[in-house]
């Protein structure tokens, strides 16, 4: 029995305990786009290794290009501008833990979230925190800013724009880099991080994803993929929910 609020599993780095520049770093943006029917547990991790780190799904017919997105977190959060190597981008994404708030899909970037949506994620995003104890919360999203500084209690937070939104990084990097210096010094005073049976199971999660291979499938592959998309779904939410009950 699943005993997770959580829906879709976070993307944690295998080296995610020791950090980047010595800190557990939590990123979260907000949601997932697409129809309700491509919910799937692993659909962070997926994303990650496709377009962060450029990986192709085994029976994919074509490649995703790497999404600016995630070129625009990494430099943001490590302060430098520069061509990352992809050696860069794997020693960077294997360091830390990436999250979208809102559980459910959303059709698209312009349709607002169904009523209840946020309260729905607040439950899912406290376990996270319990889970994965950042050490510093990176939020891209202004508009959600305040309702993650409430639930990371006295956790350091930096609130920036969404990297598709008015974001730059004269405006960006140095209200990150402000609270990572703040979170360095709060590190020595805090407890030491434990391992979870949940958290072993994000790792797990994390590393047996395949990357998610976009359109680039035949029809066959695709409604086999879809079947099992849902199939996965629909038995994370029966066991959540006899969890619940």
């Amino acid at each position: 029995m699943n005993n997770s609020t959580v829906r879709f599993a976070p993307w944690v780095g295998p080296h995610y305990e020791r950090g980047c520049g010595g800190l557990r770093i939590l990123l979260v943006c907000e949601s997932h786009y697409g129809a309700k029917q491509h919910e799937r547990p692993t659909v962070t991790p997926e994303i990650i290794k496709a377009l962060a780190l450029g990986q192709r799904h085994p029976k994919a017919t074509g490649k995703l290009r790497r999404h600016p997105h995630f070129t625009k977190i990494m430099t943001a959060v490590q302060n430098v501008r520069q061509a990352f190597t992809g050696a860069q981008k794997a020693d960077f994404w294997s360091s830390v833990a990436y999250y979208n708030f809102l559980q459910e899909f959303l059709p698209d970037s312009r349709v607002p979230p169904p009523q209840g949506a946020w309260q729905r994620g607040e439950r899912a995003f406290s376990e996270v925190l319990a889970v994965l104890a950042p050490d510093l919360i990176v939020c891209f999203s202004v508009r959600n800013g305040k309702l993650i500084r409430s639930l990371a209690g006295d956790v350091p937070v930096a609130v920036v724009n969404h990297p598709s939104s008015r974001f730059a990084y004269a405006k960006v990097n140095p209200v990150i880099a402000e609270q990572k210096a703040q979170a360095l010094v709060r590190k020595t005073q805090g407890p030491a991080f434990v391992v979870t049976a949940t958290f072993d199971r994000w790792c797990e999660a994390t590393a047996c994803a395949l990357p998610t291979p976009g359109q680039h499938l035949s029809a066959q592959d695709k409604a086999a993929l879809i079947a099992q998309r849902r199939e996965a779904m629909a038995a994370l939410d029966q066991s959540s929910m006899a969890w619940t009950q």
